[in-house]
């Protein structure tokens, strides 16, 4: 009997190990848990949801993450990193880190709270969209066609394309 592999199904092996490994990277590579736990202080969220909102009208640039242009993830990891936090920059990568027991993931949009990640299907992945929640059915962020931007979350574009939120731990830096 021989051990011969066809090379399609090598291929489909390292994809699959490949893909493991950068999921787990990019989990682990996030704020370390001794930092903190997941922010309830309504101080904190206010200070993450003026600084998302300083950023509305700052155009869309693919793969930009700074105030000169912003895509989704970018965006949502900028301000959090103004923060304390550490997100990869990767809708599907913060989406993630909802995994992890530091992080609590938010399944019902009315359990969102001010500075929630908020995440959408836009692509054929599981997650294509991220941004930050502000309140009163909102939230911030990027997109192709407006660039930063407050977005209702249940209209008929972004309602039925809803993933679910993740509530990120912060830390207010001065």
């Amino acid at each position: 009997m021989s051990n011969f592999v066809p090379y399609g199904v090598v291929r489909r092996r390292l994809t699959v190990i490949a893909s493991a490994a950068l999921v787990t990277a990019l989990v682990f590579s996030a704020t370390p848990a001794s930092a903190h736990s997941p922010s309830n202080s309504r101080k904190e969220r206010k200070h993450l949801r003026k600084r998302a909102r300083s950023e509305v009208g700052t155009p869309y640039v693919y793969g930009g993450s700074s105030p000169s242009g912003f895509d989704c993830s970018g965006f949502t990891r900028w301000v959090f990193g103004r923060h304390g936090g550490s997100l990869p920059h990767s809708a599907l990568g913060q989406f993630l880190l909802g995994k992890n027991a530091r992080f609590k993931r938010i399944w019902k949009r009315q359990n969102l709270r001010v500075g929630d990640l908020v995440f959408h299907k836009t692509t054929s992945a599981l997650v294509g969209h991220a941004g930050i929640y502000v309140g009163h059915g909102r939230f911030i962020t990027a997109t192709s066609s407006r660039g930063v931007r407050p977005q209702p979350l249940r209209d008929s574009y972004w309602g039925p394309r809803w993933v679910g939120g993740t509530r990120m731990p912060v830390v207010i830096r001065s």
